[in-house]
């Protein structure tokens, strides 16, 4: 019987994420602010009912784009399959990889230096943190992308969840 392993990682937040707000901030109170302007030098008063309608929208947009910043990864592991969902704003869920852990060329802990000496064709970035010695990389080979390496960050339940099913290299390096 298949064991079923789930992990939820929440993306941490970076000076990017707060950038992404002030910007989405910005924009949303120019738009209004614009067609204000517009009423004031065309003096024409349908603009300020346009401002008002796009005042309501924008508060909805920015509050829609807001949340969708808010980003989990959830890992799941049956059986040989590794599964990785991304989860926006728990609204939205994608499919992000399905990877059969029999194809698993490699695991190990994420640096810089190693990440350096490999070459990959996709790097899918599923960690809460991008650059953290935290993060565990799996490498496989898919016929659709060619080498692909995974940066995630499991807890040791979900290592220990793919012990069964890696090659015996792998197990003998990683534990």
């Amino acid at each position: 019987m298949d064991n079923l392993v789930e992990q939820v990682v929440k993306k941490k937040k970076n000076a990017r994420y707060y950038l992404n707000i002030a910007l989405i901030i910005i924009v949303a109170v120019m738009i209004p602010v614009t067609f204000i302007f517009l009423a004031l030098f065309l003096k024409r008063a349908y603009f300020v009912y346009i401002a008002f309608f796009c005042s309501l929208f924008s508060v909805y947009g920015m509050w829609y784009f807001i949340s969708s910043l808010n980003v989990e990864f959830e890992y799941a592991c049956l059986g040989n399959i590794f599964r990785v969902d991304k989860i926006i704003a728990k609204r939205n869920r994608k499919n992000i990889l399905k990877i059969d852990l029999k194809i698993v060329d490699d695991i190990f802990k994420y640096s810089d230096d190693e990440m350096s000496k490999r070459s990959f064709n996709k790097v899918f970035h599923v960690a809460s943190q991008d650059y953290s010695n935290d993060n565990y990389v799996i490498t496989y080979v898919s016929e659709a992308k060619g080498k692909c390496a995974v940066v995630f960050s499991p807890k040791e339940k979900t290592l220990n969840a793919f012990r069964p099913y890696l090659k015996r290299e792998i197990v003998k390096e990683l534990y």
